[in-house]
């Protein structure tokens, strides 16, 4: 039976995490990122941290990918029984939109994200729907699968909460057991972590029937299976890190040698020893003493420079030239296409196995409230790179419209995907729209400005 643990990951995902949320996270872990220098004293440690900088290339990065991959709305399409997913779509009540970014997000940054089709357990009327549960990356322990009916199935997954019993963590258990679902709850205890239910075995039904799957997958940028992928942005949140230590020792180097300092030699004193420095102090000395001043010399702290402007252009082809995927004045949107595509691959990728992964369970939930599974899925668009037509371009499709060359249905779709015409509008719905209006979608003669 193929299990896949991700035990090892969680170090990785502790890390992304971390980069994600900033400068002030990376100073909260301490020594766990930025190893304390030899012989520092805790003190100094802390201000060592504080002046560091932290590049803040993975959030950008991700804000600006999950812009790309959602630049135009999902379309939702649900069975009147499902509409109130369309506002309320999780456990925690969030609209179906929401949701949607949020899976988008934690799959380009982590890799993979999991997602539960849930039924309300108590209250339920002719009206209730089911609800998606997500799971985090670092919360999803462990997988197995089997084959059931001579296809792969997921067969036992446990998760972890944000529960805690008796000073433990409390996990789920979500398990084929005599081929019925059940779920429990438990925690693991001492150092050999026994395991202890908390709980009796919960098994849940829909329309008074106990389900014969488990209604969850995880969503990866690689497919909707358990597998164990890499996270996309641990390269990236380790070259920030690796920045942000040479950050804090070329600031603490310039800290130690920027201010120039006095010195005096010879044969002192007590009373004749300097108490003071500055355009009013007096330094009587003995005859003999020499005075001068320390002031860095060499190459040391430029060195370090150069180091993380070599590190910021190591980000850059990582992740941030995602940032600035446009298309040439001067070339085709199907050439920018092409030459953007191993760019945006990890955007496609994603996208298609979030659309896949809750399409999946969309039609679950379809079948639960007795609706045909058919008419509830979502379409996301794969248009990453802005395509709207210029007056220019308008004007040669209504001229090869105009003599036969295409016909009125092509010419709308090449509107939609040149963003001049609603991408959520039919040929149909437009055609009465102008009619509504008094227009003619057939007139043999369409005149537009000339562009300039």
């Amino acid at each position: 039976m193929p299990r896949v643990r991700f035990d090892r990951l969680k170090s990785e995902y502790r890390l992304i995490r971390a980069c994600l949320d900033g400068e002030q996270a990376i100073r909260d872990a301490g020594q766990l990122y930025t190893p304390k220098p030899s012989a520092m004293q805790p003190d100094d440690y802390v201000a060592y941290l504080a002046r560091g900088s932290f590049y803040d290339a993975p959030a950008a990065t991700l804000r600006l990918m999950t812009g790309l991959a959602l630049r135009k709305d999902p379309i939702l399409h649900l069975p009147a029984r499902l509409e109130p997913l369309r506002l309320r779509a999780t456990v925690d009540k969030a609209p179906f939109q929401i949701m949607v970014e949020d899976i988008v997000r934690e799959v380009l940054a982590m890799g993979r994200y999991g997602l539960l089709l849930d039924f309300p357990r108590a209250g339920n009327t002719a009206l209730t729907t089911p609800h998606f549960v997500g799971f985090n990356a670092e919360n999803i322990d462990e997988v197995e699968t089997a084959y059931v009916d001579g296809m792969l199935e997921v067969v036992r997954v446990v998760l972890a909460t944000d529960e805690r019993h008796d000073g433990a963590d409390v996990f789920l258990e979500l398990a084929l057991e005599d081929s019925i679902y059940q779920i429990r709850r438990f925690v693991r205890q001492g150092p050999s972590e026994k395991r202890v239910d908390i709980e009796e075995g919960i098994i849940p039904q829909v329309n008074g029937r106990a389900l014969d799957f488990i209604p969850f997958l995880v969503v990866s940028h690689q497919g909707i299976r358990p597998s164990d992928v890499r996270p996309p942005f641990s390269g990236l949140c380790r070259v920030a890190l690796s920045h942000f230590r040479n950050s804090c020792d070329r600031e603490h180097a310039i800290f130690l040698t920027s201010a120039p300092t006095p010195w005096v030699s010879g044969s002192l004193t007590e009373d004749r020893i300097p108490r003071a420095i500055g355009a009013g102090a007096l330094w009587v000395l003995p005859e003999g003493a020499q005075v001068g001043m320390l002031e860095f010399t060499g190459a040391g702290v430029s060195a370090m420079k150069e180091l993380m402007e070599e590190k910021i252009e190591v980000m850059a082809q990582l992740g941030a030239r995602m940032l600035t995927t446009t298309v040439n004045r001067n070339e085709s949107i199907e050439t920018a296409t092409q030459r953007t595509r191993g760019e945006l691959s990890l955007l496609h990728g994603t996208v298609v196995s979030v659309e896949a992964g809750i399409n999946k369970l969309l039609r679950i939930a379809a079948e639960w409230v007795g609706a045909p599974p058919t008419e509830a899925h979502v379409e996301m668009s794969r248009d990453f790179i802005e395509a709207t037509l210029n007056g220019r371009q308008i004007e040669g499709l209504v001229k090869l419209w105009q003599s036969g060359g295409i016909s009125h249905r092509t010419l709308y779709e090449n509107l939609q995907a040149g963003e001049v015409a609603s991408p959520d509008r039919t040929f149909e719905q437009e055609r009465e729209m102008i009619a509504d209006e008094g227009g003619d979608m057939g007139a043999t003669m369409l005149r537009l400005p000339v562009a300039s």
